[in-house]
């Protein structure tokens, strides 16, 4: 071990740096064997939605289960879709923005409840992933990043729009929200208190993990897709609101531009 670890520090400069190529390298070539008896599944799913014409959007109850074959811009090869959001999670929050502790934690990007954008090109018979975000809902509360202590901060000063509560209550199944009843309390207070106002918590989920790739010059345009897509299929799905965590300003922006 010792050895291995004075090798990855000499070749890729850390340990952490190592660990990442060392997944990315793995899910990459761990299907080969496989791929070569799937070649002929290019099994399209009927119910996806287009968006813009030749982008499709869904929700997957469980992409572990899923047999599908996808393309990423991280390999040259199809992987299956688990592998290939798992690798995209690597791809974009560790290798790109070093977010090393998503490493002890890959597994919840290989199951359960995922929100995909992609598109079909015409020289692969296999669709090419553009988007995808984990959806949790509210029967494994306890695991959502939204509520961690890691992701909360007393210096944030919390948007307190009056207009923005009251629009919240007539859109979602809530409780009558008050600009009075949140004052003078935490962030964390007032996020527990935005839950627990919610009368049919099956119409509440967290969206987290929300991955934007392809051609970097079509970026602000994929970001506009994913989210606009990710807001429609929940909405269909029966979700009135969404948890979430924003990284990018743009984003943020984005959503305040919007107003109600």
């Amino acid at each position: 071990y010792f050895h291995i670890e004075q090798m990855a520090i000499k070749v890729f400069g850390c340990l952490l740096k190592c660990s990442t190529e060392f997944e990315m390298f793995k899910l990459i070539h761990k299907p080969m064997s496989v791929l070569h008896r799937h070649l002929d599944i290019t099994k399209k799913n009927s119910t996806s939605a287009i968006i813009d014409e030749k982008y499709h959007y869904e929700l997957v109850q469980d992409i572990s289960t899923d047999e599908r074959y996808f393309h990423t811009e991280f390999s040259e090869h199809p992987l299956p879709l688990s592998d290939a959001i798992v690798l995209i999670n690597i791809a974009t929050f560790i290798k790109e923005h070093k977010w090393y502790e998503m490493l002890n934690h890959l597994e919840i990007s290989s199951k359960g409840e995922h929100f995909i954008l992609y598109q079909y090109t015409d020289n692969n018979i296999y669709p090419t992933i553009i988007s995808s975000a984990l959806i949790q809902t509210t029967s494994n509360k306890h695991d959502w990043l939204f509520f961690d202590n890691f992701f909360q901060n007393t210096k944030w000063k919390p948007n307190l729009n009056a207009d923005g509560l009251l629009s919240l209550s007539h859109a979602t199944s809530m409780s009558p929200l008050a600009r009075s009843q949140f004052v003078d309390k935490s962030g964390t207070e007032i996020e527990n208190d935005l839950f627990y106002s919610i009368l049919d918590k099956t119409k509440a989920c967290e969206a987290i993990r929300l991955t934007i790739s392809g051609e970097k010059s079509k970026a602000n345009y994929h970001l506009y897709l994913a989210q606009k897509g990710l807001a429609m299929a929940l909405k269909e799905s029966g979700r009135d609101i969404v948890f979430t965590i924003i990284e990018k300003p743009a984003m943020v922006l984005f959503y305040q531009s919007m107003n109600l």
